[in-house]
């Protein structure tokens, strides 16, 4: 299975973080490094699912938003990434995200589903969430806690626990539970209240994994590095398990504009 992970442009050369690149590689399939000179609609025929890995901050301003705390933001990165999250989304191919890719999917995501604004809102910074930064450990440690969906693993039936994760953002999604539609088309598997005020936690959880479905175009995303950390079983069960999923034939309305 052939899985596309976008690079960075540099002023004299494109990179990315080989964890990711590894991280595909171990899990049993074949990473294809994709610049953004190629054409997301050729890209998309080569390859069998997408990666939308870690990086810079989104830029808000895209997106109607005053730039108050959005560090290193890079508008043709997002323009180019968000070309081939449509590409994938409309060929009905996997797409997962990671950190950033997370924070792209989700701001599409509300961007073209205005009813959802109310229940989830993006913000460009959320307290006690760049531990890796902030108190100095490696990328590799995790370093606050979650509550999961085991789903996120293929496990069933489902239940919900606690692990560890490492937390290296500060832009995140926080949902107002009381105000959730019935029929969202997204599915939060994975959330944590670290950053919240107990007054808060009443009704909010910071979102740290999501799914969206719409038949076999199956979105999944969460917020840590599970490439730092090499949980290759997560990033295995979600694309080599598309097969399985396709079966299934799950449908929603609701998903991305394609």
């Amino acid at each position: 299975m052939k899985i596309g992970v976008p690079i960075s442009t540099g002023k004299t050369q494109y990179s990315i973080n080989s964890a990711y690149i590894d991280y595909v590689s171990n899990a049993g399939m074949t990473p294809l490094m994709i610049s953004p000179k190629l054409n997301p609609n050729e890209v998309v025929k080569i390859c069998d699912g997408l990666l939308l890995p870690g990086g810079v901050d989104i830029e808000p301003t895209y997106y109607n938003e005053d730039n108050v705390s959005s560090f290193h933001v890079e508008p043709e990165k997002d323009s180019f990434e968000r070309l081939l999250l449509y590409a994938f989304v409309k060929a009905g191919k996997p797409i997962f995200g990671i950190c950033r890719g997370f924070q792209l999917i989700l701001r599409e995501y509300l961007e073209h589903n205005n009813a959802e604004n109310n229940w989830l809102c993006f913000y460009q910074h959320i307290n006690e969430h760049s531990k890796a930064e902030s108190l100095e450990i490696p990328r590799t440690v995790p370093s606050h806690s979650i509550e999961a969906s085991s789903s996120l693993y293929g496990i069933k039936p489902e239940t919900t626990g606690m692990f560890f994760v490492n937390s290296m953002h500060h832009q995140g999604v926080i949902a107002k539970l009381k105000n959730r539609p019935v029929n969202s088309a997204i599915k939060i598997l994975a959330w944590t209240s670290i950053g919240l005020t107990a007054k808060e936690q009443a009704n909010l959880i910071i979102v740290e994994g999501f799914r969206i479905r719409r038949g076999t175009a199956n979105i999944l995303a969460v917020q840590w590095h599970p490439e730092e950390l090499r949980d290759v079983r997560l990033i295995r069960n979600f694309f080599l398990n598309q097969a399985e999923q396709e079966k299934v034939g799950v449908q929603n309305d609701k998903c991305l504009a394609v």
